[in-house]
């Protein structure tokens, strides 16, 4: 996609004091606000400021395995955490500085409001980020009023969350989407990513704060985008083809997704997630017999998916093959499965011997020159990063029937897996004979939490959906979580903490219990 990028009169309207969880906001030069609100060029600027800030919400604590070291309730990471923290609020004084001078603007409200738009689910997202993250946050009041803030309660952080994405529902569906004369992807929000994002807000409310009343309403919101009455959406036709395009960029399958291009690449790539999930064959220079950004073993993949399940082969490469092999060919450097006649091989590992498996669900790698580089370098990946996508959608709606108790859950659980054995003999509807063997012919609702675990694997989605799921959910799939006391919950554990640089920025500011004992004791 070719961006509009513009040089902005508009350096400083919001100055963010990192190290803290409030924002302190300071107007720079008044005389911008007298000078700048001129066009819809400016407005396109200002929305291409704050979609590089909202792709830096949700965090990637959503790992198979308890490694994951952002979530391992070590206070040793509280910096990086931090420095998550900031990068929520700088989304909400991006957002602001759209809304508060939407009227400054000089042009009709039909060309300005879906900026508005935007920028209202931009602060839906933030907020509601803040929330599952860091649970009692400040919220600020607006773009306009200068002053420290002291924490509000979850309810109220959600309740923020959910008004903003309730004004952001007036979004129009994403095929009349118009942004004058911007290059429309799924970055931008519409009505069905609007609808998606309310969705998880409802169930989370639902499920985290005991507000059961909310399964309903998520449902609803579910199935509006189901049934196509938000815009046009579906299922890849199969799990090899949800790797090459429905995770790719602006697939019909998608709903809303973080946009990455192939000019960004470099530094810019390592957003968690996508990153923790891209090693060796896609970098070919990584030793596969070394230790992987993500933890999971040859071994978990085969107890995960069984060999019928399309997404085994589809998301790992290599998984049941005997041997490896690195080969030469000319200038390029290629993996494969079989040595062939083809090339030089310059390393050969027994597969079978490998602990490790390899992601292959992102599949599009960038390799490029640089000066110092004799031979193309891996400079990351030319591929968008999916927050929703319709898959996810009918799987979310499974877990808010399932919790009402009704029994149409299992088609949506089957929906998804008839996709996953496509092609297959398997018969795969809910209970089967795996699920009997699984015991999970007894539990639907911990049977459509393990489908999202082998659906959704390696988006992000994994911590999130035990925490909606209840604290027992948390403490079974997340080892490192089992020792903590209903006490340490209720204090704030699963919770992320606050550095304590934090707290000399602002003295309103409070670090949960939790983890102000931690600190205290370390």
């Amino acid at each position: 996609m070719k961006k509009y990028i513009y040089i902005i009169l508009l350096p400083v309207l919001f100055i963010v004091n990192g190290c803290s969880d409030w924002i302190n906001v300071v107007p720079e030069n008044s005389v911008t606000y007298e000078s700048y609100f001129k066009s819809e060029k400016d407005a396109q600027a200002l929305l291409f400021s704050l979609e590089v800030k909202v792709r830096t919400l949700f965090s990637p604590f959503a790992s198979y395995t308890e490694l994951n070291k952002s979530r391992n309730l070590d206070e040793s990471y509280l910096p990086m955490m931090l420095s998550n923290f900031e990068r929520y609020y700088e989304t909400i004084a991006s957002a602001d500085i759209i809304i508060d001078n939407a009227f400054r603007f000089p042009l009709e409200e039909e060309v300005i409001k879906p900026y508005v738009l935007q920028a209202y689910f931009a602060k839906a997202a933030a907020y509601f980020a803040l929330a599952t993250d860091f649970g009692e946050v400040p919220i600020i009041k607006d773009g306009r009023t200068y002053k420290k803030y002291g924490k509000s309660s979850v309810s109220e952080v959600l309740d923020e969350a959910e008004k903003w994405a309730l004004k952001a529902m007036e979004l129009p569906n994403y095929e009349n989407l118009k942004l004058g004369d911007l290059p429309l992807c799924k970055q931008y929000a519409s009505k069905g990513a609007a609808t998606a994002l309310l969705a998880h807000i409802y169930a989370w409310r639902a499920g985290v704060e005991g507000k059961t009343e909310y399964w309903e309403k998520a449902e609803d919101l579910c199935s509006q985008i189901i049934e196509n009455k938000v815009g046009n959406y579906a299922l890849e036709e199969n799990p090899v083809q949800l790797c090459l395009s429905g995770l790719h960029k602006d697939s019909k399958e998608s709903i809303w997704e973080y946009y990455r291009e192939l000019e960004e690449q470099g530094s810019v790539f390592y957003y968690q997630g996508v990153k923790e999930s891209i090693g060796f064959p896609i970098i070919v220079t990584k030793d596969p017999t070394t230790e992987p950004d993500y933890y999971l073993t040859k071994e978990q993949v085969r107890e995960l998916y069984d060999v019928e399940d399309g997404r085994r082969e589809a998301y790992f490469w290599a998984t049941d093959a005997d041997s490896i092999f690195v080969k030469k060919v000319g200038d390029e450097t290629i993996v494969d499965t079989e040595r062939g006649t083809e090339g030089e091989v310059t390393a050969r590992w027994g597969n079978q011997d490998l602990k490790w498996a390899f992601p292959a669900k992102y599949r599009y790698p960038c390799y490029k020159y640089y000066s110092w580089s004799a031979t193309p370098i891996w400079s990351g990946m030319d591929q968008n990063v999916s927050r929703f996508r319709l898959a996810e959608i009918i799987l979310l709606r499974a877990e808010c029937r399932v919790r009402q108790g009704k029994d149409n859950a299992k088609d949506d659980l089957n929906a998804v897996r008839q996709r996953a054995y496509a092609g297959s003999n398997f018969v795969y509807q809910y209970p089967n004979a795996d699920d009997v063997e699984k015991g999970l012919d007894k539990d639907l609702q911990l049977a459509i939490f393990r489908e999202r675990e082998k659906e959704l694997l390696m988006e992000g989605h994994r911590y999130y959906d035990a925490r909606r799921n209840g604290v027992e959910y948390v403490q079974r799939f997340f080892k490192i979580y089992s020792y903590l006391s209903p006490q340490d919950i209720e204090d704030g554990a699963l919770y992320q903490g606050i550095v304590e640089t934090a707290f000399s920025n602002n003295d309103l500011l409070r670090q949960n219990v939790y983890w102000n004992k931690r600190t205290q004791n370390q």
